[in-house]
Parts: C-alpha cells; sequence; structure tokens
C-alpha cells in the first residue's frame, strides 16, 4: 500500500501448516514450512500485471559435509511432523468454534428468558468446559496467570514442537533420540483425535440436538393498543 522501496524475503523453506490456537484470526500471510532441499527454483514476484521471474540456486553448506540422503530423511520427517501438525491444528480448529457456538447459545438464551432456558444455558457452560479438557490435550492448560508461566504438563503441541526442533538441527539424519520424540507425538496425537471424535459423536452431538429443538426467535407477541376499553 506505501510508495518506496519494498523488501521481500524467502527464507529458503516451503509453505508450511497451521498452528493449533485458542484463537481464530484471519490469515494475511502463508506460514512458514520445511527448509527446501538443495536444488534449482524459480522466483517469481507479481504486481498488478508486472511479474518478475528469476531462477536462483540453493545448495548445501559446504562446511557442513551433509550427504544426500540425510538431507532426505531430515526433510520426509519433517514433513511427517508438519502433516501431524497440520491434523492437530485442524482439529482445535473445529473444538474452538464449536466452543463460541455454545458461548452465543449461552449468550442468546440469557436474553431471551433466563429461568425458562436455564437447564439448556447449564448445559451449554458443561458443554464448554468439555471442550476446554479436551483442547488441554492439545494445547496445555489455559494459565491465566501474569508473567513468565510454565506449564509442565506434557501436550500434543509441545510434543511436536520438541520432536520438529531436533528434526531440523540434525545434520547427518535422524537419530533414535528424535524416533523417540515422534512416536511419543504420535501416540498423544492418536490419543487427542480418538477423545476429539468421540466428544463429538457423543456429547456434542446430543448437546446440538436440544439446543436445535428450541426456537431463538427474539420477536415477542405483541398487542393491540387502543384508548377504548
Amino acid at each position: 500500500k506505501e510508495t518506496g522501496f519494498q523488501k521481500w524475503t524467502w527464507y529458503l523453506n516451503e509453505k508450511g501448516a497451521d498452528r493449533p490456537s485458542r484463537t481464530i484470526r484471519k490469515r494475511t500471510n502463508e506460514p512458514g514450512g520445511v527448509r527446501v532441499k538443495p536444488g534449482t527454483y524459480k522466483i517469481a514476484l507479481h504486481f498488478g500485471d508486472k511479474m518478475s521471474e528469476q531462477m536462483i540456486t540453493v545448495e548445501n553448506d559446504p562446511r557442513l559435509n551433509k550427504s544426500m540422503n540425510s538431507i532426505n530423511e531430515v526433510y520426509i520427517t519433517s514433513k511427517e511432523i508438519e502433516n501431524m501438525s497440520q491434523l492437530s491444528a485442524d482439529a482445535v480448529k473445529q473444538l474452538v468454534e464449536s466452543k463460541k457456538i455454545a458461548a452465543k447459545y449461552q449468550s442468546e438464551l440469557k436474553t431471551l428468558d433466563k429461568e425458562k432456558y436455564k437447564d439448556e444455558i447449564k448445559s451449554s457452560k458443561d458443554i464448554t468446559k468439555k471442550i476446554d479438557e479436551v483442547l488441554a490435550l492439545f494445547l496445555g492448560k489455559e494459565d491465566r496467570r501474569q508473567g513468565l508461566v510454565r506449564s509442565t504438563d506434557p501436550n500434543i503441541n509441545g510434543r511436536l514442537s520438541l520432536a520438529n526442533r531436533y528434526v531440523r538441527s540434525r545434520q547427518n539424519g535422524i537419530t533414535a533420540t528424535e524416533n523417540r520424540l515422534i512416536e511419543h507425538a504420535k501416540n498423544a496425537l492418536q490419543n487427542g483425535l480418538e477423545k476429539t471424535n468421540t466428544f463429538f459423536n457423543e456429547e456434542w452431538k446430543a448437546y446440538k440436538n436440544t439446543l436445535e429443538t428450541i426456537n431463538l426467535s427474539t420477536f415477542k407477541d405483541v398487542k393491540v393498543f387502543s384508548m377504548d376499553k
């Protein structure tokens, strides 16, 4: 939008996966992903009807003496973790969206008739608590304390991040340490997805069926006013 010189940087990586989050934001940029392997790539910049292209070559750092086999191993493993991260992000997004729906129902029912819909309002509170329990499997328990705080409870996002850091740091291929971290992350994710599916198939389905039977119209019966008795 601004005039003048503009700078664009490619950090030698591919398009990445979404990150799981308790908030849903409109994305304004593309997430960074796995670092590309050595090779030749085309860079294309577009502005209006103008386009500039250039071929560039990505090479290994000659000081590291990495084999192509090691590079491929790290790349493939990083993509595997990236796919798990996207799956985790998708599950978390559905949970967060459902939590918003429950909060909306709770607010509207309180406005319509707090006493009449007290059971449904309680159901909305209860389902929100259950969603928070499932979200904690992915993101850990929400901590509202101020300052620098860190949860010691292992969660899916933390396990994936740890495995990803170790994998990307390896210059000479994947070791038993990375395989063990990935296995822990896989097991945690599988458990989280199973609990997520069970929640939506059972508790959320029952809650949804109940709330859909309520008429949430804010229109009330109107009276006819007259000066005549």
